[in-house]
């Protein structure tokens, strides 16, 4: 079969094409090169990498012309317009964010003999991505239009930057490509946030059950789990749906846009991005959710045990920080532990933590110690010693409970008996009348005098059936509470 034959219109328009993409390509490497030739080697050590990716960026461009719209090419159907501009603006945004930070580097240390050579690297940028958005008018058009428009965009790169500070935050930041995650960090980091990069919508997606993050910057298109597929796994999770997610993409379909929207996005930025509209953005999306988490019904718990279970302490504190991803804008469960607040040693833990009857939520976890005794100033109101400071914390508890109808009261008791060397005699009859204590405590307060239990509490061994069921009946108790707000 004969080729088809070529269109020597076209083909002209794709070398004119070519040489117009290769010239601020060629510029961008140029003035690079001779940033570097001027810096001295001190300089040269904090800024070297930053110069090195925008040369290697440019380099890659220029296969990228040869790729996309190269000599081989014979008609239009053979060019893959999307996906050259796809590829190409990835690393105009490398570009971009390498010459601000550098730009922003040179201003810090007085180098203002630098700001010229990276305003032309700016410019030559600017004009690369405007020939982009028009490269269909370059190829299939024969009018001068697209040219025009190109050259009063590179007329507008000399605009001063403007900055804006970021408002502080933990961000997750997910795409496949290195260079992405490092500029965004770098970008991030010095707008006050802390940055947590993910390679893939599935190491993001491991990422957020191990812990929580303010916000999310999720790329559009990756391999595997595309950014629709993670951005919609997320917003299935109850726990994490709450968290607003930024889309990035390259891509400029607004079908995919509305997509993104519609799967639960808070907002989408294209690339290569505005380093300002991008912090503004995020910026706006955090006030959003402190918003949120301040209009929130705000939920006391009161955490309280002896030290032999200071793990389970810290499975209650994980538990409500999932909790309050899950009821973000609805609760916020502020949790109240002796071990986290500026005690001093001017008076006793009691009369320092806020106390158990003024809360909401009272949670007792026991296991083989009734704890430490109290001082001698602190009594019942019948002139009574208290055992120990958790046994005053349940009582003070169940007393606000008697009087005030709250707080809601959860006690759990570890089931078993602990490890003790034998070795040491002390140590072994102190942990036997502890649980002397805490059994006879149980037997005098918990339970009636037939034998039966007068008050409820729940048994546990192992750690994570004590999350798992601490975790159900807080969900439980807190809906309730909203509920009962609703109500009244």
């Amino acid at each position: 079969m004969a080729d088809a034959p070529v269109d020597q219109g076209f083909k002209e328009r794709l070398s004119n094409l070519r040489h117009d993409l290769r010239t601020p390509v060629g510029h961008i490497m140029g003035y690079a090169e001779l940033i570097q030739e001027d810096m001295d080697p001190e300089t040269l050590k904090d800024c070297g990498h930053d110069l090195q990716a925008i040369h290697e960026a440019g380099q890659r461009l220029l296969a990228m012309i040869d790729q996309f719209f190269g000599e081989s090419k014979r008609s239009p159907d053979q060019i893959d317009i999307h996906d050259a501009q796809f590829h190409m603006r990835m690393q105009m945004n490398h570009i971009a964010g390498y010459t601000e930070m550098l730009r922003e580097d040179a201003l810090e240390d007085g180098r203002e003999d630098l700001l010229g050579d990276l305003d032309h690297i700016r410019d030559a940028q600017v004009l690369v991505v405007h020939m982009l958005e028009n490269v269909g008018a370059a190829l299939f058009d024969d009018t001068d239009a697209a040219p025009r428009k190109r050259k009063d965009a590179a007329a507008t790169g000399n605009a001063p930057v403007p900055t804006i500070a970021g408002i502080g935050g933990e961000i997750l930041v997910v795409d496949d490509d290195p260079a992405n995650r490092e500029l965004l960090t770098r970008r991030l980091e010095r707008g006050g946030y802390v940055a947590v990069t993910a390679d893939s919508g599935q190491a993001a997606l491991d990422l957020l059950e191990e812990r929580p993050f303010d916000l999310i910057l999720l790329d559009q298109m990756m391999p595997g789990l595309s950014g629709m597929e993670t951005l919609q796994a997320i917003k299935k999770s109850p726990v994490r749906r709450n968290i607003p997610v930024i889309m990035l993409s390259a891509a400029d379909d607004q079908s995919i846009v509305i997509q993104c929207m519609l799967s639960g996005a808070e907002d989408y930025v294209a690339k290569p991005f505005n380093p300002v509209l991008l912090t503004a953005r995020i910026n706006a999306c955090l006030e959003k959710v402190r918003l949120r988490r301040s209009a929130a019904r705000q939920i006391k718990v009161f955490i309280s045990s002896p030290g032999d279970v200071i793990p389970e302490r810290q499975v209650v504190k994980t538990v409500l920080g999932r909790l309050n991803d899950e009821f973000s804008g609805r609760a916020l469960m502020i949790p109240i532990l002796w071990e986290e607040e500026p005690l001093l040693a001017s008076d006793t833990f009691q009369a320092q933590i806020h106390p158990p009857r003024e809360t909401e939520i009272y949670i007792g976890i026991l296991w083989s110690r009734i704890g430490s005794p109290l001082p001698d100033s602190i009594r019942r109101d019948d002139g009574s010693q208290y055992e120990s400071g958790s046994i005053f914390e349940f009582e003070d508890a169940l007393q606000g409970y008697r009087a005030n109808g709250y707080p809601e009261m959860l006690l759990y008791r570890k089931d078993g008996a602990p490890v003790i060397s034998l070795q040491d005699r002390a140590k072994v009859l102190d942990s036997l009348d502890q649980m002397d204590k805490l059994q006879s405590y149980i037997e005098a307060n918990l339970m009636g005098e037939d034998g039966t239990y007068a008050s409820a509490f729940h048994m546990f061994d192992k750690p994570e059936q004590f999350e798992t069921m601490v975790e159900m009946h807080l969900r439980k108790l807190v809906e309730r509470l909203l509920s009962q707000d609703v109500r009244e």
